[in-house]
């Protein structure tokens, strides 16, 4: 009995559950102790409050009477009555000319106080006196404390007993139980002879009987791959002694293979050498052949108007000897000198326009090699430059009507090559004027400024024809144009691209906007330390 007592306290479990099912038991009783006596006290306050009442109602019309006619024995008489009632301590009657009658202690703390006035009631309501009457809390208290330890007791011992037979449940049911199953596995050992784990127990099939099914299975598990892994070490041991004869003939083979690469590499290095030199040579034949192509270009741009230039001459210089002979003869016109003139007017006409081509096309030219790269860059307002590019463009223009829309913060201010930024946004424009708006009813372009922290972005977009693939490809290219029986000689968006590289920005295309044409993207940096205008 000893024993079993000592294993039973000394349970972790039974000690833990014993703890809760005390802790939990005990706050219960108390919040029930708590409620049963605020319940009492209620009661008994409301007890006093009913003997108030009844003073109020039997006793205050006869003790006035008693008081007017000075009725010494009947008032002693009602004071008797009143201090017999339950809980009442202490009555104080006193009329209007100062003698009071009283009985009992006055007190003047943990008391209920009531005064009530005495009306003598005969033709007309007259004061004649007060009653005063207290009742003592001091009883209430002193039986609800009373009752207090009583219910605490009780449940207490109540709580005890119910604990202790728990814990003897659960050690008879449990705790034995888990005792034997960790002094079971203590002494599992794959060594020993396999004894399987049974319970003492009377009970059918429960938790403990399928632990105690599930431990033995797993016991037999472990002890058959406790087998294959003694066979697998066997194995291993084996593999590894043929592992070592194999590294001996890896290393071997890795001796020989790094004299190979070795070789090999050596041989590589040369190929790498005649690639290099190869490359270069390529790469200025690559040079000379775009050089090439520019040179090409301009020079098939600029042989044309100057190759007419030399024709025109050539039929002004026999017109001039024509105009000599003909003016030396005897037999000379006016009509013959005034055709002649004529032709030679046409002449010179056609040489002027054709030179003034050329020097068109240089200037262009010029600007593709960008030098408004020197100009210094300027602080200047942005919508105000915008507004200046739109107004000059439907000048050049006119009288095609385009419905320009510009979106920008009327105060940005930045600072960059204000002839450049004038260069992409004009060329683009203009390139939309050109070739974007052919059959179209409505044209509109759409100009929004959109400034980040770091960036400003120009999108301009129009409602005008798709770009085709094959176009956009090339249309970045200098002298690249789809209009060159029209005069277009291919450096618009050329040299737009080149002024938006020298500010440090990019030109960007998107074939289909939110107008449903193409849209460009001009992004240049934008300088935060500018203060606003």
């Amino acid at each position: 009995m000893l024993r079993f007592s000592r294993q039973l306290l000394s349970s972790p479990i039974g000690r833990k559950l014993m703890l809760s099912i005390v802790l939990f038991s005990s706050l219960i009783t108390l919040l029930t102790t708590v409620y049963q006596l605020f319940k009492d006290y209620n009661s008994d306050v409301n007890r006093i409050d009913r003997a108030f009442s009844s003073i109020e109602k039997v006793n205050l019309e006869v003790l006035a009477a008693s008081i007017w006619v000075i009725d010494e024995r009947l008032i002693n008489t009602q004071l008797d009555g009143l201090s017999q009632l339950p809980d009442i301590t202490y009555i104080l009657i006193q009329d209007d000319s100062g003698q009071e009658w009283q009985a009992g202690e006055y007190q003047n703390t943990s008391i209920i106080e009531k005064q009530f006035d005495l009306i003598y009631s005969n033709s007309e309501d007259i004061k004649v006196g007060t009653l005063l009457v207290q009742a003592d809390l001091n009883i209430i208290y002193d039986r609800l404390y009373d009752k207090a330890i009583l219910i605490l007791l009780s449940n207490a011992v109540k709580t005890f007993l119910v604990a202790g037979f728990i814990l003897f449940l659960v050690w008879l049911n449990i705790t034995q139980h888990l005792l034997k199953l960790s002094q079971y596995c203590e002494k599992i050992s794959l060594d020993k002879v396999f004894e399987p784990l049974k319970f003492d127990r009377n009970a059918a099939q429960d938790e403990f009987t399928l632990v105690a099914n599930a431990i033995n299975s797993m016991q037999q598990q472990v002890r058959a791959s406790f087998d294959d892994v003694r066979q697998s070490k066997q194995e291993l041991q084996t593999a590894l002694e043929d592992r070592e004869r194999l590294l001996e003939l890896e290393r071997s083979y890795k001796d020989e293979l790094a004299r190979q690469v070795k070789e090999q590499t050596k041989e590589l290095e040369q190929s790498l050498l005649i690639l290099k030199r190869a490359q270069q040579v390529l790469v200025e034949k690559e040079k000379m052949a775009a050089l090439g192509g520019l040179v090409s270009g301009l020079a098939h741009e600029i042989n044309t108007p100057i190759g007419i230039c030399l024709t025109a001459a050539s039929s002004q210089l026999s017109h001039v000897e024509e105009l000599i002979a003909l003016i030396h003869s005897d037999n000379a016109t006016l009509e013959e000198i005034n055709s002649i003139l004529e032709e030679y007017q046409q002449s010179c006409q056609l040489i002027v326009n054709n030179i003034t081509r050329a020097s068109t096309l240089i200037q262009k030219f010029k600007t593709v090699a960008a030098e408004q790269r020197y100009e210094k860059d300027t602080q200047f307002n942005l919508k105000q430059l915008l507004e200046d590019i739109i107004d000059a463009t439907q000048i050049m223009f006119s009288p095609q009507h385009v419905d320009v829309e510009l979106n920008v913060d009327s105060h940005l201010m930045v600072k960059s090559n204000a002839s450049l930024l004038n260069q992409i946004i004009g060329n683009i424009m203009s390139n939309a004027y050109i070739h974007g708006f052919k059959g179209v009813e409505y044209s509109r372009i759409l100009i929004n400024v959109k400034h980040e922290a770091e960036q400003i972005n120009i999108e301009v977009q129009n409602n005008g024809l798709n770009i085709p693939c094959d176009v956009a490809e090339h249309m970045f290219e200098p002298f690249f144009t789809t209009a060159r029986n029209k005069g277009g000689i291919g450096l618009g968006l050329a040299a737009a691209f080149n002024a938006a590289t020298l500010i440090h920005g990019t030109i960007s295309y998107t074939p289909i906007s939110s107008l449903g044409g193409p849209m460009f993207v001009v992004s240049f940096p934008y300088q935060a330390e500018i203060e606003p205008a």
